[in-house]
């Protein structure tokens, strides 16, 4: 009897290899956004992209059997809810950087305000107590 061994179409090879660079640059994104290196993250950001429209174009074309289409499934949902992480991280990396230029603002409101009235002081004379005193 002669046993047939499984064979993995170029598909499923490329939709495995896709799979696996969209998930190793999610786990990139969030590096990026804790670093605040927003020059690496848009470069990345239209490649994940690109990625997720080849992915999903090769699920449509591909018949996988129940366990295998359930364990994409899965990983694809460990995805989402990484990319939703990264969302999460990102906004709060936003906020807390609104946050310090709010205060440096309001610093430098200040700063203008103490120099106004630094100049103001020094330039207008009062009369002095001891003038006309003799």
């Amino acid at each position: 009897m002669l046993i047939s061994k499984l064979t993995v179409s170029t598909d499923e090879k490329r939709l495995e290899a896709l799979l696996s660079t969209y998930e190793q640059n999610l786990r990139t994104e969030v590096f990026f956004i804790r670093r605040n290196e927003a020059q690496n993250l848009m470069e990345l950001l239209p490649q994940q992209a690109d990625l997720a429209f080849a992915i999903a174009e090769l699920l449509e074309k591909i018949d996988f059997p129940p366990a295998k289409a359930d364990a994409i499934k899965k990983r694809l949902a460990v995805a989402d809810a990484l990319r939703e992480a990264n969302r999460s991280e990102l906004d709060r990396v936003v906020e807390t950087m609104k946050a310090e230029l709010d205060e440096l603002n309001q610093a430098r409101v200040r700063i203008r305000q103490m120099r106004q009235i630094s100049k103001t002081a020094y330039h207008t004379q009062e009369p002095s107590l001891l003038q006309d005193w003799a």
